[in-house]
């Protein structure tokens, strides 16, 4: 089982190597942008008064990165199975000596061990630029304001996976629908840290939605080719 496993992964890595490193390279000119931005604006103005802003104005300087997870995690999901249903591909796999929810699980463990390292790298970079200008005490309050940016970017990779893997068009577009109504209240307007007392229960949804994916996962599995 481990080998089959192991295999996996190693199909996925061969699949997707390429659009990884072309995500992590848009997450390093990112941070880039925002760290050239921040400079730009502490040479144009006294550190007091950009910090006025941002700490008691509520202006967000790294706000170009609100939408940047659930890009990624969009583009990643299409790269790692639209190959797969294509051809009916994934059928091939369907005769390894491995359950299908196993099978599946580790399709989906791999594209969110990836996605989570992606944003925690870039969600990292962006508190060390930060940090290096505004006082530590600010970081936290980032953080939080970022966080449901990073949850909206896992909860749209399982709803396109939930989409291209499901065969029935009707169930596709309730997929779709359900992807919308989790992000849509990710990327409200909220004051900046507020976040930090409601985001328990969107990441108890995530393991809910990833055993959800198993009943696209039968369907594929059981309809006959069209």
């Amino acid at each position: 089982m481990f080998n089959v496993l192991a295999a996996i992964f190693s199909k996925e890595y061969v699949k997707t190597r390429t659009s990884m490193l072309i995500l992590f390279a848009l997450g390093i000119s990112l941070a880039a942008v925002i760290y050239f931005d921040l400079n730009r604006l502490f040479m144009l103005d006294h550190p007091e008064i950009v910090w006025y802003h941002t700490l008691d104005l509520k202006q967000i300087p790294y706000g170009i990165f609100k939408y940047l997870p659930m890009l990624s995690a969009t583009v990643f999901c299409f790269c790692q199975f639209l190959p797969e249903m294509r051809d009916e591909r994934l059928r091939i796999s369907l005769h390894l000596p491995c359950p299908l929810g196993l099978l599946l699980l580790a399709h989906i463990v791999y594209g969110l061990i990836f996605l989570m390292a992606l944003m925690i790298a870039e969600s990292g970079a962006i508190l060390i630029i930060l940090g290096r200008k505004y006082p530590l005490a600010y970081l936290p309050e980032a953080f939080w304001t970022m966080l449901p940016w990073c949850l909206a970017g896992i909860y749209a990779y399982l709803c396109c996976a939930w989409v291209l893997l499901e065969p029935k068009k009707k169930t596709k577009v309730l997929g779709l629908i359900l992807g919308v109504c989790i992000c849509t209240p990710l990327f409200q307007h909220y004051t900046p840290g507020a976040f930090s007392t409601a985001y328990l229960p969107f990441i108890l949804g995530i393991p809910l939605l990833t055993v959800s994916l198993f009943l696209p996962a039968l369907h594929f599995r059981t309809r006959e080719v069209e």
